[in-house]
């Protein structure tokens, strides 16, 4: 008998992962053109069916016994030749060229196949893969399978292959077909195209979480039928929802508010009319309009049209650019939709809890087992998931199992890019090539969602279709503030803009101020300057990435809660959807999108005199007089910025939509070139050239890291103390999936108090392990973390936001 497992049949293993991923792809909506279903499903079926037969080699039969057993006798244990992946995706090839004929989808199955336990990797090393030592590798593992075992394994998967007159020379001569400079010449052309690329990672996804669902439920001893009409049923979530959560909210401003329905009108307007074959589109609406309401209210309704008129389902997955507004956006949405289940709305990033909850047959909650938990969470199996736009685009963007195994549940999604402008403009065209494809193979709808709506897709040449048709209108009529630009020509030091400031605050008795810097560094210093003058008469909040995720979140409520006039002091994390209300904005000169985004938190709501956002260019006097706009963004984006702005003192509101279209055109004819040759590596299936940083420094990154960080967990407070205990106590008393699912328990209050801070700033004080979570316990934390302003940076790391 043959083993996938200790106690786990091969053949039921195999059967139970084919059930899993072909249910699956039976409930898909896609639309590949140049691959017909039958094939795709076919190549499906391979992919699960196949995907383990190189266990049946006698070296892995083994290896299993022996790891059961606990007998090590260094005979084939840690042998290279108990290895199954390489084995596996050559009887995948050899199987399905000889059962259909069709050599291409045999090589894409070899291509899924042996890389299911890692990264995939680029066109050519499938080739070159099959060097003169793996082919002699896979001769011996050949040689060994019982070849009466083997045959009775493909009838128990019911596969019409005769394996006992299946030749050592037949397997040498397909092995040596699969390393051959003809064939890799021969798919070429019929392979290389985005449509494959998308294909590759949609069958790859349905396999990894098949593959890791059965093992999951094997391993802690659950039936997984009894999880799959679960995990298959499909949640109804009715857009009135969002209808009746809005009679409940009392607006502070009624003119603000009436406008803001005629906009949520007109979007749902919008969606009533769309003709479905556009699926690119955008809400692109000033801030404070409504957005966040708005957009779900159309995705629920955009899904609810598309299950009446194309028959099935979509998933809404939204998504932000920054961690701090998730928790945000999830509670309103819970708010709305009156659900704890994880099956109905789901929040997944990297400090979240990878908990999964349903409720049972009494109408309480509870929760899947860890491991089984941990995975549907991390491939997004919910109606409405809310994450990151990390999480999204690698997820997309990637050759690693881990990040792809929630690819296949994007497809027939809605999805929803929050602040879409977060994307940088070097992978406009990269994205807007790739989502076309997603869009029409997978059947995606995209909305992409801002202010300040980076031309990534012309509205003019009707590449994306705005939902909100008189969009013009509402910027023209909102008029809450005006951005004072005449001091951006006159730089300032620090030294001189706290005298400013100083002046501005003694000037103004009404309202609150908020400050906006664009480091670490100018930060403190001007947050030490006002504590210093203003502390007794006025609330002094700090806000950065320097302090730690929990007090981030306390000073936030305690902004939005109090009543008494403050002065707010932070950087450019301010942006990001923080939902505050300030009379008068103080901001250090950034790209404009930044400068409109920071300009959304003043006089949201309206009511009384304009508030006043002004703008001033702070200059570091210890470094040659370098702006410290230039330590953060991008040169070309504040090039483009000043000329959008240059020959002008004031700006209102209801010019900021021409203004930004202006600034994107500008950015758009001056784009470079790494979407061209990005594109082209998935063009051509070179996976590791266009995702992996060490193969290619030019790989894909949303986020590039300039400088090594360490993370570094602050024991501030007693729940500091406690889960730290906790956390020391699980990595000493476990390993591996245990220790992984220990953790996990912990995530979200563990992170809470951890914050990444340039490594050199941390070796200033503490020693630094590699891969490690640097400590600062309650004793040390005045020597290296201010209550106030957070981690204590030493000056050559200074200037990071």
């Amino acid at each position: 008998m043959l083993y996938s497992h200790p106690d786990k049949l091969l053949h039921k293993h195999l059967n139970n992962v084919f059930k899993i991923g072909d249910e699956l792809l039976k409930r898909k909506y896609i639309n590949f053109k140049n691959y017909d279903i039958k094939d795709i499903q076919l190549l499906n079926k391979s992919n699960l069916l196949y995907h383990d037969l190189g266990k049946a080699t006698k070296y892995f039969q083994d290896y299993l016994y022996e790891a059961e057993n606990k007998i090590w006798r260094n005979s084939t244990c840690n042998n290279e030749l108990k290895n199954h992946g390489l084995l596996s995706g050559v009887l995948s090839f050899i199987i399905l060229l000889y059962t259909s004929g069709k050599l291409h989808l045999g090589f894409l199955s070899y291509m899924i196949v042996s890389r299911h336990h890692t990264s995939m990797q680029n066109y050519n090393d499938y080739f070159s893969g099959i060097s003169e030592k793996s082919s002699k590798h896979l001769l011996k593992q050949f040689e060994s399978i019982d070849k009466c075992e083997f045959q009775a394994l493909l009838d128990d998967i019911d596969i019409d292959f005769n394996f006992k007159k299946y030749s050592v020379n037949d397997f040498q001569s397909d092995v040596e077909c699969i390393g051959s400079l003809k064939l890799k010449k021969t798919l070429k052309q019929t392979l290389h195209n985005p449509e494959t690329f998308l294909l590759l990672n949609f069958l790859f996804s349905l396999l990894v979480f098949s593959d890791k669902l059965e093992a999951i439920c094997h391993g802690k001893e659950l039936a997984f039928e009894d999880y799959l009409e679960d995990i298959f049923s499909r949640g109804d979530i009715p857009s009135h929802l969002v209808d009746e959560y809005k009679k409940t909210l009392k607006p502070k401003n009624k003119e603000i508010a009436c406008l803001r329905e005629q906009i949520f009108n007109d979007v749902q307007g919008g969606v009533s009319c769309l003709d479905l074959d556009k699926k690119i589109l955008s809400v692109n609406l000033p801030t404070g309009s409504g957005k966040t309401l708005t957009v779900l209210k159309a995705a629920l309704s955009l899904r609810e049209r598309l299950k009446m008129e194309k028959g099935y389902n979509p998933r809404i997955i939204y998504v932000l650019p920054f961690t701090s507004v998730i928790d945000q956006n999830h509670t309103v949405f819970k708010d709305v939709i009156k659900s704890e289940e994880s099956g109905i709305l789901l929040k997944h990033h990297y400090m979240s809890e990878k908990v999964y909850k349903y409720e049972n047959v009494e109408a309480k909650m509870e929760e899947y087992d860890e491991n089984l938990g941990e995975h549907l969470v991390e491939s997004w199996d919910s109606e409405i998931v809310v994450s990151t736009f990390v999480q999204l685009l690698h997820s997309v963007f990637t050759n690693r199992n881990s990040k792809l195994k929630k690819f296949h549940n994007m497809a027939g999604s809605i999805i929803i890019l929050d602040e879409v402008q977060n994307i940088p403009y070097k992978y406009w065209e990269l994205v807007k090539n790739i989502f076309n494809s997603i869009a029409e193979y997978l059947n995606c709808y995209f909305i992409f969602m801002t202010a300040t709506m980076p031309l990534i897709f012309s509205e003019e040449e009707k590449e994306i279709l705005e939902l909100a048709q008189n969009k013009e209108i509402y910027f023209k009529k909102f008029d809450r503030i005006k951005i004072n630009t005449g001091l951006i020509e006159s730089p300032m030091v620090l030294d001189e803009f706290k005298l400013f400031i100083s002046g501005e605050i003694s000037r103004y008795k009404d309202g609150s101020f908020l400050i906006v810097a664009n480091t670490i560094k100018s930060s403190i210093s001007i947050y030490n300057h006002i504590c210093e003058k203003f502390k007794d008469e006025w609330e002094v909040f700090y806000l950065s990435t320097n302090i730690i995720p929990a007090e981030r979140v306390a000073r936030i409520n305690l902004i939005k809660e109090g009543n008494k006039r403050k002065i707010i002091v932070s950087t450019q994390m301010i942006e990001a959807g923080v939902d505050i209300d300030i009379d008068r904005v103080y901001r250090d000169f950034g790209p404009m999108d930044s400068i409109i985004q920071t300009a959304g938190r003043c006089k949201r709501e309206g009511g009384g005199k304009k508030g006043t956002v002004t703008l001033v260019k702070l200059i570091d006097e210890n470094n040659s007089d370098k702006p410290y706009s230039e330590y953060v963004y991008d040169r070309l984006l504040l090039e483009k910025s000043m000329n959008v702005l240059k020959n002008r003192s004031i700006i209102d509101e209801n010019e900021i939509f021409d203004l930004a279209k202006e600034y994107y055109g500008h950015i758009k004819s001056s784009s470079g070139d790494s979407s061209y040759d990005l594109y082209e590596d998935i063009r051509t299936l070179r996976y590791k050239n266009a995702f992996d940083p060490a193969s290619n420094k030019d790989a894909f990154q949303l986020i590039e890291q300039e400088f090594k960080t360490a993370d570094v967990f602050i024991e501030l407070d007693d729940k500091a103390c406690s889960v730290w205990k906790q956390y020391c106590d699980i990595i000493e008393r476990y390993k591996g999936f245990e220790r992984k699912s220990a953790l996990n328990k912990i995530r979200k209050d563990f992170y809470a108090y951890v914050i990444s801070v340039p490594e050199k700033a941390v070796l200033k004080h503490l020693d630094v392990d590699d891969g490690c979570i640097t400590y600062v316990s309650r004793h040390m934390i005045s020597n290296v973390y201010d209550l106030n302003t957070g981690f204590m940076r030493n000056e050559l790391a200074d200037y990071i936001c």
